[in-house]
């Protein structure tokens, strides 16, 4: 060690000098060159002659005084420049930039020259040969680790220098968590009767172990449980309920046990009421037994297989490629209006009859009309004497034919049908002769009274627990007490005449060859809001179960829904070539059917507006009716064909998705004396 006194503007006391040890990280210059820490009144030891580097001297063997004051000096800038260097990167960059101002912008200055014969961290002089300078000793310790090492207990985190900030912030945090969980332990133990609070005495401090390692030593062996075999059956399956149908197919591969786990019915049951009984457009969820899918609650029931049957039949939805059609044969003219469900299909025709054909077995059954129609041999069998009901698939394939029941009743409508609606209670038709017939289902389609108010056609009508209501060409619309068949209203306001009404609660929706759509308070009678927006008359409105939302067609060849509550157009599709006579919504899917005259039936999405499915050419002439629900399309024309498209056809266990009796149809018929 040699020790100096010598005097000088950067040397105020002694001053001890290292000697050779382990060499500093190499940088290069211009890393540096803003990094000298040299104060402005130091500037005028600059005007040396830059070819004459004082270390040479030392080099040399030189021991003069100038020599080792100047090793001194060179070592204490470095270090002033270390601690500047520091501090500046915590300043703001206003900071920064004050400084920077003051330093050359030149690298080959003689600032340049003096930062790199001063600075401990370089091997090489300025002129490139090998530096001989004393190095001093840094502070990084000789095996300084590569990677960062956590803190253990109270000792600090190690970050390498060449490490990001990342692993800096990554080591802090950390080190953080365990100084807070030793602060918590310290003051546990500060409140600690047994100790006085003001000294060491009775804390007690182990070393931390950190959270991440306890987590990793407490859940490794809680992974490996088989927690459903473990625990009670009842909750193993009302965990496994809360799970999809992917997902437990992925479960039942787990092990046998799981396997056997999964097969439980209530596992599935809850699972497919869940899935499978949301709706789009409904006030609530699906009913199980209301023929829209979704079975009765009954113990015999299957769960899994009915879960796969509308799994499968949704996915077919969804191609629209495997649906099997089948057209149905007897009516002699137009086909106007349509209604179906489950079990049956109920048709009205330009030909002044009602029939009702059995869905399963495809064949006609009863056949309602005026005496002069219904005691015509030809309505039964053609001239060869076959007989002219049957179901045709497109292969043209004919099935089992079949002989319908007729009847003729005292009230019958003596033109064509040009509108019909039921429920389990009653079945309404309207017609060209401008008066409405209710029959009693339950009493095989026995006629109960005739509603006459209109002057001409009744075009449609709809009907619920409480009302009837009619609309007509004669522009009006009529609203009926069910319960009584008396008037309660009439609704006057269009100018054309009305083609189409929707009820649903007190609120109506009609729509008219005036070109608009109108939503009607049934209480007050009062228009509530217009719908505009359609260039020509209009021939279907429909109105979606929950009121939101309703859809008009007609002339102009558009699709538009609306917003029932604000009358915004939310979406207006380009749909068809030709007028658009029949809209449906399917509240339950969002789907919306339409058919058009020219001879297409196609299905949008209302979420969306997208078209998904498209049927083009199925009937010879106009689309007059398609309607929907969960398995089927029906249409008819004016073709004077029923044309039924099945999704379900060939899905295994799909009629397990089915509500009702199969054979309503045939028991109505029978019990009413008619067969």
């Amino acid at each position: 060690m040699v020790t100096s006194a010598t005097k000088g503007p950067l040397s105020t006391g002694p001053v001890t000098t290292m000697s050779h040890g382990i060499s500093a990280a190499s940088s290069s210059a211009s890393s540096y060159s803003h990094d000298t820490g040299m104060e402005p009144g130091d500037q005028h030891n600059l005007n040396r002659p830059t070819t004459a580097n004082p270390l040479r001297k030392h080099r040399h063997g030189s021991t003069s005084d100038d020599s080792i004051k100047g090793r001194i000096r060179r070592a204490s800038m470095s270090l002033k420049g270390i601690v500047l260097r520091e501090r500046r990167g915590s300043e703001p960059a206003t900071n920064i930039n004050e400084h920077s101002e003051m330093r050359p912008t030149t690298s080959h200055s003689t600032w340049h020259r003096l930062r790199q014969a001063a600075s401990f961290r370089h091997p090489r002089n300025s002129y490139g040969s090998p530096d001989q300078l004393e190095t001093i000793y840094s502070p990084v310790p000789p095996e300084y680790p590569a990677l960062p090492v956590p803190g253990n207990g109270l000792r600090p985190p190690i970050i390498p220098w060449h490490t990001g900030a990342a692993a800096r912030l990554a080591a802090a945090g950390a080190q953080s968590e365990s100084f807070d969980y030793t602060g918590r332990y310290l003051c546990q133990q500060l409140m600690s009767p047994q100790n006085d609070r003001e000294s060491g005495i009775g804390i007690t401090l182990t070393a931390c172990t950190s959270q991440a390692d306890v987590l990793m030593e407490e859940s490794a062996p809680i992974i490996r449980r088989d927690f459903i075999t473990m625990l009670p059956s009842e909750l193993a399956i009302q965990i496994l309920s809360q799970l999809d149908a992917t997902q437990l197919a992925t479960a039942s591969r787990v092990s046998r046990s799981w396997y056997l786990m999964v097969q439980d019915q209530h596992i599935w049951r809850n699972s497919f009421l869940r899935e499978k009984t949301s709706t789009y457009a409904s006030s609530s969820p699906i009913q199980p037994g209301s023929g829209s899918g979704v079975p009765l609650i009954r113990p015999k029931n299957d769960w899994l297989k009915i879960y796969k049957a509308r799994e499968e039949l949704d996915q077919r939805w969804k191609i629209g490629k495997k649906a099997r059609a089948v057209y149905l044969n007897g009516h002699m003219d137009s086909v106007y209006c349509q209604q179906f469900d489950e079990n049956k299909v109920i048709t009205g025709s330009r030909d002044k009859t009602i029939r009702i054909w059995d869905m399963h077995t495809l064949q006609c059954r009863l056949i309602i009309g005026p005496p002069d129609v219904v005691n015509d041999t030809s309505l039964l069998f053609d001239a060869a004497g076959d007989p002219t009901h049957y179901a045709l698939y497109t292969d043209n394939r004919q099935t089992v034919s079949s002989v319908p029941v007729t009847v003729s009743f005292p009230i019958h409508h003596s033109a064509s049908i040009l509108c019909l609606q039921y429920d389990d209670d009653i079945l309404v038709t309207g017609s060209s002769d401008s008066t409405c017939i209710v029959y009693s289902v339950r009493s095989g389609y026995r006629p109960v009274r005739r509603l006459e108010f209109h002057t001409a056609a009744v075009l449609d009508l709809a009907f619920d627990d409480k009302y009837i209501v009619t609309c007509s060409k004669d522009c009006s619309i009529v609203v009926w007490d069910r319960a009584t068949f008396t008037v309660v209203k009439q609704l006057n306001g269009h100018t054309g005449p009305v083609n189409a009404v929707q009820l649903r609660g007190n609120t109506l929706v009609s729509c008219s060859g005036d070109f608009t759509v109108k939503l009607w308070n049934i209480d007050s009678g009062k228009v509530i809001r217009d719908f505009t927006g359609h260039t020509k008359g209009l021939a279907c409105s429909q109105f979606s179960d929950d009121g939101r939302f309703v859809a008009s067609a007609g002339s102009d060849k558009v699709i538009r829904i609306w917003d029932a509550n604000t009358g915004e157009c939310l979406r207006e599709i380009q749909a068809h070539e030709s007028l658009v006579r029949s809209l449906h919504i399917d509240s339950a899917s969002g789907r919306l059917v339409s058919g058009s005259y020219d001879t297409d039936i196609k299905v949008f999405d209302m979420e969306t507006g997208v078209q998904t499915l498209d049927f083009p050419g199925w009937h010879a002439s106009w689309v007059l009716s398609a309607k929907c629900d969960y398995r089927r399309i029906v249409s008819t024309g004016q073709d004077a064909k029923i044309l039924i498209m099945d999704f379900g056809a060939d899905v295994s266990n799909v009629e397990m998705l089915e509500s009702t009796r199969r054979h309503e149809v045939a028991c109505e018929i029978r019990s009413a004396g008619f067969i």
